[in-house]
């Protein structure tokens, strides 16, 4: 059995794991192909970047799911584990306990995926090829039940892999997939990621229309928000309490395996880009105990290792805070001390901060990293390891 490491206190850190893109684009120990090059890395991770804890992104392939391609097209995703013989969730918790840091599972809440459009939609629906312009994955859950994703006020549109969190159905089976997917492996924790890489609402209060919202909205106060007039407001507080709701119950279906519940969110109070208003209740999240660490700063548009922009033509418009153009939002430094201090002060919740799609700087890092507030800093596997393409600025490697 291996000895395990006891965790020192400059290992504050996060590194941040999406192993899809080692194995796809990655080079030599970057690629992270073997389990001697990934316990190398790890000593690395711990070392240079001063990680306490790893983020492993859970690939698709443990998700039921489908691939889809246009004519002459194969999906660069497809298949990349065939020539892998261990099992990364047993193998990465086992080689970060050797090394005295915490294994977190990384899962997508808001990432289910979408169907493959027509040729012509796919021509003019993306500037970046490199984010499946000619192919797609979807979930079968999703694709299954259509009527789960989020919709718009018509019922016209719908907001392929943002499911709609107001069905109990909805929330049960995401729970479920979580409780099968750490009880595959010895993770400490899991790490729920609200980013998504789905196309960007049109406009920020586009969706979220669903029969159980307006059920709800319209029982408490009287108004139907389909074909009515309504307080906008009061509907984004409810999309938030849809959130909530599921991460209470999470908590509880996970307080049997002791795990710890981590929760990666943009910066402010609202879901943002590319999703909506939502009213993200974290203060709630914190009073209530309901997650063990708070990532903020997260960034649903670029794509955290290669930074490429991923809907680069649907920015979407109408967001109360936006990360991408400064509306709204304060400078990091004043939401350290005066929005997250008072609500995290003596509480047990941790805040990091993700630094995934900012360049490296020893100067602000060590300023960040002295704020009362600030447990630790995370930061992307990918680019650290793989110098060369990122370099070349693309995935040719």
């Amino acid at each position: 059995m291996i000895q395990a490491q006891m965790v020192t206190s400059d290992q504050r850190n996060i590194v941040s794991v999406s192993w899809g893109d080692h194995l796809a684009f990655g080079e030599g120990d970057g690629k992270l192909h073997t389990v001697a090059a990934l316990r190398r890395r790890i000593e690395r991770w711990k070392e240079e970047l001063q990680a306490g804890i790893i983020h492993w992104r859970c690939t698709r392939d443990r998700i039921n799911g489908r691939y889809f391609a246009g004519k002459g097209y194969q999906h660069f995703f497809k298949g990349i584990k065939q020539a892998i013989d261990w099992d990364d969730f047993v193998i990465v918790p086992e080689y970060a306990n050797e090394f005295g840091l915490k294994a977190f599972l990384y899962v997508s809440l808001f990432d289910d995926g979408w169907p493959l459009l027509p040729k012509i939609g796919r021509e003019i629906s993306y500037h970046n090829k490199m984010h499946g312009q000619h192919v797609s994955w979807q979930s079968d859950f999703s694709r299954k039940n259509p009527q789960y994703a989020l919709v718009d006020r018509n019922f016209r549109k719908r907001q392929w892999g943002v499911l709609c969190l107001a069905y109990s159905e909805v929330r049960h089976h995401l729970i479920g997939r979580y409780q099968r997917l750490v009880k595959a492996g010895y993770f400490d924790g899991l790490f729920v990621c609200l980013r998504s890489q789905s196309r960007p609402a049109e406009y920020a209060d586009q969706f979220g229309f669903n029969e159980p919202i307006r059920q709800e909205y319209l029982k408490r106060y009287g108004k139907d928000i389909l074909v009515e007039d309504f307080d906008l407001q009061k509907w984004r507080d409810l999309l938030g309490e849809y959130l909530t709701c599921f991460l209470r119950e999470l908590r509880k279906a996970l307080s049997g395996e002791q795990m710890r519940l981590a929760v990666g969110l943009p910066r402010g109070t609202v879901l943002g880009p590319p999703m909506g208003n939502t009213t993200l209740q974290w203060p709630i999240w914190v009073r209530e105990g309901i997650v063990n660490q708070l990532v903020i700063d997260q960034n649903s548009s670029k794509c955290p290792s290669m930074w490429h922009e991923l809907w680069p033509m649907h920015r979407g418009y109408g967001y109360i805070q936006n990360y991408l153009d400064g509306r709204g939002m304060n400078s990091l430094e004043e939401d350290l001390v005066c929005t997250y201090g008072p609500v995290l002060d003596g509480k047990n919740t941790k805040l990091y901060l993700a630094r995934q799609w900012r360049k490296r700087s020893d100067i602000k890092e060590k300023d960040l990293l002295q704020q009362p507030i600030v447990q630790g800093l995370v930061f992307s596997s990918f680019r650290h390891d793989n110098p060369g393409p990122i370099q070349r600025n693309n995935w040719i490697v």
